[in-house]
C-alpha cells in the first residue's frame, strides 16, 4: 500500500469538495465514502508497520536527512486509524442529522489531511506545517453554526491555539539552531550523544504547546467555553480528533526525541498530570450542563497522558499511547451522544461513560489498568490514588449527566435521529470490542513504547 495514499487521498478529496455544496446529499455521501477510503488506506499500512518493514518515503527524491521524510510506523498508523474513525463517525452523524453549511464536508477532509500528514511525517517543520493545516480547518469548524455562541467559541479557540502554535514554532527554531537538522531521527541521534547539551527550553515550549492543545490544567481555560459553545459534532471532532495531535506530539517528541529532557522533568509531568486529572474530575462533578461536564472530563483525560509519561518508564509510555487512543474514542462518542435521543444514543453514552471511568470490558479499563500497573511498579502510590479517585468521580459525574439527558428530559424517548444513534453506538461498540479482546492493542502499545525506549521508530 503506497504511503502517500491516505494523505493525498484526503487532500485531493478535500480540494474537490471545496467547490461543491456539501449540503447536498450526494456530495455529503461522496465525502463519507472518500473518508472511509482514507481510513481503509490508513489501516492497510498496519500489516507492514507490524512486520517491522515500516513504509518510508523521501519527498522529491532527495537523500535521506536532506529531503522531507515520511514514514508509517506503528505509532503513526494507530493514531491515523483512530483519528479518521472519529472524523468519519462525526461526518456521518452530521449528514444523517442534516448538514448546515456547504463547506462542512470539505473542512472535515482538510482536517483529516492535516492530521494524517502530521502523524506520517518524520520532519519536525513538516509536522508544524500539517499542524497548522489542521488548525486552520479546525478554526473554521469551530465557528460552524448560527448565532453568537459558535462565533464566540470559534474566536476563543483561534486566539488560544494561535498562542500554542507560536510556542511550538519557537521550539522548532530552537531545535534547528541546536541540532542543525529537522529530521526526527537525526535529532534523536543528536540527543543520544552524551556530549551534547540538553534542550530544556525547547522541551518546555513543546510541553506547553501540546498542553494548550490538549487543554491541560493550567492551560485549560479555553476548553469549557469552546465545548459549550459549539455543536456536538464539532465538539466531538475537536475533543476526539484534533486533540490527538497533542497526545501524539507528547509521545513522539517526548520519549521519541527528547528522552533525556523527559527523564529530567518526569516529576513535573507527573505533578501537572495529577493536578489536571483531579481538578478536571472535581469540576466535572460540580457542573450540570452536559457539555461542561464533558469539557472538564477532557481536561482530566489530558492529565492521564501527562501522568503516564511522568512515570518515566516503558510501561508508562505504553499506557500514554493507550490512554490517548481510548480517550479519543470515548470523548467522541460522549459528545455525539449528547446531541441525540433514543435507546441507541443512550446505550452508546453509557458504554463510553463506563470506559471513561475505567470499568471492565472497555478500552478505558485497559488503558487505566496499564497506567495503574505502571504507577505501582514505580511506587508512585499517590498517582495511583489520584487515578482511582478521578475514576470514581467521573463515574458519578457521567451518571448524573446520563440522568439529565435521558431520564429527566421528557423528550428522551423520541428518536428522530435513530440512524445517527446507530453510528454512535457502532463507535462505542468498537471500544467494547477492544475491551473484550485487549491483547492486540496491549501488544501494539508495548511495542511502540519499547521501540521509543531504544531510540528507534516504532
Amino acid at each position: 500500500m503506497p504511503l502517500v495514499l491516505p494523505l493525498m487521498g484526503a487532500w485531493g478529496l478535500a480540494a474537490v469538495l471545496a467547490f461543491l455544496d456539501g449540503r447536498r446529499k450526494a456530495v455529503a455521501w461522496f465525502a463519507v465514502v472518500g473518508l472511509a477510503g482514507v481510513l481503509a488506506a490508513s489501516l492497510a499500512l498496519l500489516p507492514a508497520a507490524m512486520s517491522g518493514a515500516t513504509p518510508r518515503l523521501v519527498a522529491g527524491g532527495w537523500p535521506e536527512g536532506v529531503g522531507i521524510r515520511l514514514r508509517a510506523d506503528l505509532l503513526s498508523v494507530l493514531f491515523c486509524a483512530v483519528t479518521n474513525t472519529v472524523l468519519l463517525g462525526a461526518l456521518l452523524c452530521e449528514l444523517l442529522e442534516g448538514i448546515g453549511t456547504r463547506s462542512f464536508p470539505a473542512l472535515v477532509l482538510f482536517l483529516s489531511a492535516g492530521l494524517t500528514g502530521a502523524f506520517l511525517t518524520a520532519d519536525v517543520f513538516n509536522f508544524y506545517v500539517f499542524f497548522e493545516l489542521s488548525m486552520g480547518s479546525a478554526f473554521a469548524l469551530a465557528g460552524y453554526g448560527r448565532g453568537v455562541a459558535p462565533f464566540r467559541a470559534g474566536f476563543t479557540f483561534v486566539v488560544v491555539n494561535l498562542m500554542g502554535s507560536v510556542l511550538f514554532l519557537t521550539a522548532v527554531v530552537m531545535l534547528y539552531q541546536a541540532t542543525g537538522t529537522l529530521d526526527m531521527a537525526s535529532i534523536s541521534e543528536w540527543v543520544a550523544n552524551p556530549h551534547t547539551r540538553r534542550l530544556d527550553v525547547a522541551g518546555a515550549l513543546l510541553l506547553s504547546a501540546f498542553g494548550v492543545k490538549l487543554g491541560l490544567f493550567p492551560f485549560h481555560f479555553w476548553a469549557p467555553a469552546v465545548y459549550r459553545g459549539v455543536s456536538t459534532p464539532i465538539a466531538a471532532i475537536l475533543a476526539g480528533a484534533l486533540a490527538n495531535i497533542g497526545g501524539y506530539g507528547l509521545v513522539r517528541f517526548g520519549p521519541g526525541l527528547l528522552s533525556n529532557e523527559l527523564a529530567y522533568s518526569d516529576w513535573v509531568l507527573a505533578v501537572l498530570g495529577g493536578a489536571s486529572l483531579v481538578y478536571g474530575a472535581f469540576l466535572a462533578l460540580a457542573r450540570q450542563v452536559p457539555a461542561e461536564v464533558l469539557a472538564y472530563s477532557s481536561i482530566a483525560q489530558a492529565g492521564y497522558i501527562f501522568t503516564a509519561l511522568g512515570l518515566g518508564s516503558t510501561r508508562g509510555v505504553a499506557a500514554a499511547v493507550l490512554l490517548a487512543l481510548s480517550g479519543s474514542l470515548d470523548k467522541a462518542v460522549l459528545f455525539l451522544a449528547t446531541g441525540l435521543k433514543g435507546m441507541r444514543a443512550r446505550t452508546a453514552f453509557a458504554a463510553a461513560a463506563f470506559s471513561s471511568a475505567g470499568l471492565p470490558l472497555s478500552v478505558g479499563f485497559l488503558a487505566k489498568t496499564e497506567l495503574l500497573s505502571a504507577a505501582l511498579r514505580e511506587e508512585r502510590w499517590w498517582l495511583a490514588g489520584f487515578v482511582v479517585l478521578s475514576s470514581v468521580l467521573f463515574l458519578v459525574a457521567l451518571f448524573r449527566t446520563f440522568q439529565r439527558l435521558y431520564w429527566v428530559d421528557s423528550q428522551a424517548h423520541e428518536a428522530p435521529g435513530a440512524a445517527a444513534g446507530g453510528v454512535v453506538l457502532g463507535l462505542a461498540l468498537v471500544g467494547v470490542g477492544v475491551g473484550v479482546w485487549p491483547e492486540p492493542l496491549l501488544s501494539l502499545g508495548m511495542r511502540v513504547a519499547e521501540a521509543l525506549a531504544q531510540g528507534v521508530e516504532p
